[in-house]
C-alpha cells in the first residue's frame, strides 16, 4: 500500500523521465551494502513520493529535496514525516494535510436517491469536462492548474483508470477517478463535488460506482481522506472504507 503510486506509475510508464507526461519523473535510489533500500521519485506533475526501509535515507534524499523544485510532497506519514522536518526550514510550507488512508474490504453499495446521471469522461463534453476538472483542482484540492494540465489528466491514463462525472442537466456537478493501479489495488483520488451540489450524495455514488467497477475486477479499492474532511470520510465509511494508515500531504512555495 505504501508504494501505491511508485509502483504503479513505474508499471505503466517506466523508469526513464519522459518530460512530456506528468507521470513519469526522475528517480533516485537510496542504497546500503549494494541493496536499494529507498527510493525517491520527482514526477513532472510536481508532486514527490518517497518510500524507504532504512532511517539512512531521510538525510539523503533530504539533501536532494533542499535542491531541487517541487510543489507537493506525499505518501505514508511514517515515511514524509521525518523528510518533512528534514526539509522544513529550507522550504516555506503552504498547507500540511493529516490523511487516512482507507482500504475497502466490506463494500457496501450506495444507491443514489437523485436523478442525476453518472457518466464516463468520454461521454461528457470535452469542454465541460476539462472546465470541472480546473474547478476542482483549483477550488476543491488548492492546487495550481489550467485547461492544459487538465487535457493532460483526461487524455494520459491507463488501461483501467477510470475517469467519471455526475452529472444534471448534461452538465457536470462531481468527478472521481480511479489514479493509481497495481497488482493488488486501484486506487480512488481526484474526488469533488461542486460547493452548490454537495449534501446530494454525488460523492459517495460515485465513489460506490468506482468500487463496483474496481471488485468487478478483482481488485481492491483503496483511497484517502482529509482528517478533517468528515463529511467525505462518512461517505467514505458508508460504503465499506475502514482505515488502514495515515497518510500525509505537505504543500510548498515553489
Amino acid at each position: 500500500m505504501a508504494t501505491t503510486f511508485l509502483s504503479g506509475n513505474l508499471d505503466k510508464f517506466g523508469i526513464e523521465n519522459d518530460k512530456i507526461s506528468r507521470r513519469c519523473g526522475d528517480y533516485y535510489g537510496y542504497f546500503e551494502e549494494g541493496k536499494l533500500k529507498g527510493v525517491l521519485t520527482f514526477f513532472n506533475l510536481g508532486s514527490v513520493m518517497p518510500h524507504f526501509e532504512s532511517s539512512g535515507a531521510v538525510n539523503a534524499f533530504a539533501e536532494i529535496m533542499r535542491q531541487r523544485k517541487f510543489e507537493v510532497v506525499a505518501g505514508m506519514k511514517y515515511v514524509v514525516e521525518p523528510l518533512f522536518q528534514a526539509v522544513v526550514q529550507h522550504k516555506k510550507v503552504l498547507a500540511y494535510e493529516d490523511s487516512y488512508y482507507f482500504v475497502n474490504n466490506k463494500f457496501n453499495p450506495y444507491t443514489m436517491q437523485c436523478d442525476g446521471l453518472i457518466a464516463d469522461a468520454e461521454q461528457v463534453d470535452r469542454s465541460l469536462a476539462i472546465d470541472f476538472v480546473v474547478e476542482a483542482y483549483r477550488q476543491g484540492f488548492r492546487r495550481r492548474f489550467n485547461r492544459e494540465m487538465a487535457a493532460k489528466m483526461l487524455d494520459e491514463r491507463a488501461a483501467g483508470e477510470d475517469f467519471i462525472f455526475l452529472l444534471t442537466d448534461g452538465k457536470p456537478r462531481a468527478q472521481a477517478a480511479i489514479q493509481v493501479i497495481t497488482s493488488r489495488i486501484k486506487q480512488i483520488g481526484g474526488v469533488y463535488t461542486s460547493e452548490d451540489s454537495r449534501g446530494r450524495g454525488y460523492c459517495k455514488a460515485l465513489v460506490s460506482e468506482l468500487c463496483r467497477r474496481i471488485i468487478a475486477s478483482g481488485k481492491t479499492p483503496t483511497l484517502m481522506s482529509r482528517k478533517d474532511n468528515i463529511p467525505a470520510v462518512k461517505a467514505y465509511q458508508a460504503v465499506g472504507f475502514e482505515y488502514f494508515d495515515d497518510y500525509l500531504m505537505v504543500k510548498f512555495v515553489i
